[in-house]
């Protein structure tokens, strides 16, 4: 468990560092304006995905140290669902009449970006349950 809250506390962090960054890029571009009619807001975004990249992580620590051999099946199943909960709230954004690319473009950068920590987690546990044991 404490593996999973270490990698919860590196997810805060790289979170708030990155919020933070593309809260002040848009400040700097002056593109801030462009939230007010978009389908949820910026901070909404982050918290959504970072929500969901916990359960991935308690899921793939919990996983990883009771059965690591299927450590790649549960990862993509939490990676599905992880997709799905997505589509499912971003599709009344993606209808035709809405469009702004603006929000849709965001959104996107959120969720690879979390993803790529979620595949970072599982790489991280996948190496230490097959590392050679030392005596």
């Amino acid at each position: 468990m404490g593996k999973a809250v270490a990698f919860v506390g590196q997810l805060a962090i790289l979170g708030l560092v990155s919020f933070g960054l593309h809260f002040l890029l848009h400040s700097i571009s002056k593109d801030l304006s462009f939230w007010d009619t978009a389908y949820i807001s910026l901070w909404q975004i982050y918290a959504l995905q970072f929500l969901l990249s916990v359960a991935v992580i308690f899921g793939v620590v919990g996983i990883g140290n009771s059965m690591p051999q299927n450590l790649g099946y549960v990862f993509l199943g939490f990676l599905t669902l992880k997709v799905v909960v997505n589509y499912l709230v971003i599709r009344p954004a993606l209808e035709p009449s809405v469009g702004s690319d603006f929000f849709k473009h965001n959104y996107l950068a959120v969720f690879f970006l979390f993803m790529i920590f979620d595949v970072y987690v599982t790489y991280r546990i996948l190496n230490q349950s097959y590392s050679p044991k030392k005596n």
